[in-house]
């Protein structure tokens, strides 16, 4: 038996590899080498972070699945779907196409397509384990993986904009005139000559999914945040890169690849815990309220009524006219009360959230009312709706009214939309229309599986 702590030792990227690693395992790294860099993580990126997942799974889970068969996830499977980009590889089908579904299984997609294809490839992964073929199931666990690894670089799977505008906002020296910042060929995502690795803290993966519904929805959800943190490293990265900062470029690196990692290591935790049914109580418990201002909502921009017109929605924080900023608060409450999460909100305006399927989150809950500094002619009537239809409305509350409790019922839909909607009220004047919605809280079914 070849030693269970090989795979902590090693890093598994082109530049870890040394004579002492097993033929096999230098056979499984040599295939990922021939995989051309593209929009995303090149082949050091996604094995640094694919290696540093596999190193932190629970000493249960390495036994189960097997030491080759996990080197193999970490090197030879980390990018299955660049093999198989334009057919070029058929074999590779049965990993890469999911029967009746198409959509990118590099970029972040629609949450209903994507949250059914995360379930099915957890369907697989179970199934390949359960006959005793762990490293078939390696196979369709390293195309999950690497779909929930280009979201996570700065390149052009999160750039919320185009290389057109960057190159308008960030304009080039002329000896850069070559150089792209969002793609592979000639970008500075993930380049050959980058030197950074990722920061070896002690991580213990999270368990994101009590049953394979909850596991693919927070996956999803997980994988947009993702996206979210990798563009914020989009404008850092460029500069570092135009000012020939070759640390301060791979810090950037670091920092993405960190948390792209973190993200690997629950997913494969989670994948395995619910392929094997082996579920800690205390980790399910953890699941059963989901803050829903922890969850990204759909929303690609928009305005509303002054002084939310540039950003008709904060979270954690209210605007007064002014657009000055404050914490939380209702009127009445003493400051030791003042609100922990949740949203400022101008009014009309309504933020959905593609939280789950139907019959996972039974209830959702929050207190609703105007904030302390909304003004005098200030009325927003305060709406939650569901795919679209209204669960609950309160009356009109007006500035200075006591918050109002909401409780509802979550419907057992095949997908679930939730919309937190204002209603600005007849006559009342938009600066004086601040909305709070405190502590905004799914929860879980009991027993849901």
């Amino acid at each position: 038996m070849k030693d269970k702590r090989l795979l902590r030792r090693i890093r598994f990227s082109p530049l870890a590899l040394t004579s002492r690693i097993p033929a096999w395992l230098l056979l499984s790294a040599c295939v990922s080498l021939v995989v051309p860099e593209a929009a995303g993580w090149g082949k050091r990126g996604h094995g640094l972070i694919r290696a540093w997942a596999v190193e932190r799974l629970p000493e249960w889970q390495r036994e189960r699945i097997g030491e080759e068969s996990l080197a193999n996830l970490a090197t030879a499977y980390t990018s299955l779907q660049d093999q198989h980009a334009g057919k070029k590889a058929p074999h590779l089908d049965p990993y890469c196409v999911v029967p009746g579904l198409r959509l990118s299984l590099h970029d972040v997609n629609p949450a209903e397509p994507s949250i059914e294809v995360t379930r099915w490839y957890i369907a697989r992964i179970a199934e390949s384990l359960a006959a005793g073929e762990a490293d078939e199931a390696m196979k369709f666990l390293g195309v999950l993986c690497h779909w929930n690894e280009d979201p996570g670089v700065p390149s052009a799977h999160s750039s919320p904009i185009s290389e057109a505008d960057l190159r308008i906002l960030l304009p080039r020296s002329p000896e850069k005139e070559n150089l792209n910042y969002l793609y592979g060929y000639g970008g500075i995502a993930d380049p050959s000559h980058a030197r950074y690795e990722i920061p070896d803290e002690d991580y213990r993966p999270r368990l994101l999914g009590a049953d394979e519904r909850e596991a693919a929805a927070r996956i999803f959800h997980h994988q947009r945040l993702l996206e979210r943190g990798a563009a914020s490293d989009i404008v850092p990265l460029v500069q570092a890169v135009l000012t020939d900062d070759a640390e301060a470029a791979d810090r950037v690196r670091a920092r993405a690849a960190l948390r792209n990692a973190r993200h690997v290591a629950d997913l494969v935790h989670t994948v395995l815990c619910l392929a094997e049914d082996r579920i800690e109580p205390s980790e399910a418990s953890a699941l059963a309220e989901q803050p829903l201002d922890a969850w990204l909502p759909d929303f690609e921009g928009g305005r509303t009524a002054h002084p939310y017109y540039v950003t008709p929605f904060l979270v954690g924080q209210a605007m007064d006219a002014e657009r000055a900023l404050h914490p939380l608060a209702f009127p009445g409450e003493e400051p030791e009360a003042e609100v922990e999460r949740g949203f400022g909100m101008g009014a009309p305006f309504a933020l959905s959230f593609p939280v789950a399927p139907g019959g996972l989150y039974e209830r959702f809950t929050c207190r609703v009312g105007l904030h302390p500094a909304a003004g005098e002619t200030g009325e927003i009537e305060f709406v939650i709706e569901v795919n679209g239809e209204s669960l609950h409305a309160t009356g009109p509350l007006r500035a200075g009214d006591p918050p109002e409790a909401i409780e509802v019922d979550l419907p057992a839909r095949d997908f679930v939309t939730l919309t937190l909607r204002t209603v600005a009220g007849e006559g009342a004047d938009p600066l004086h229309n601040l909305a709070v919605w405190a502590e905004p809280l799914l929860h879980r079914a009991e027993g849901a599986e």
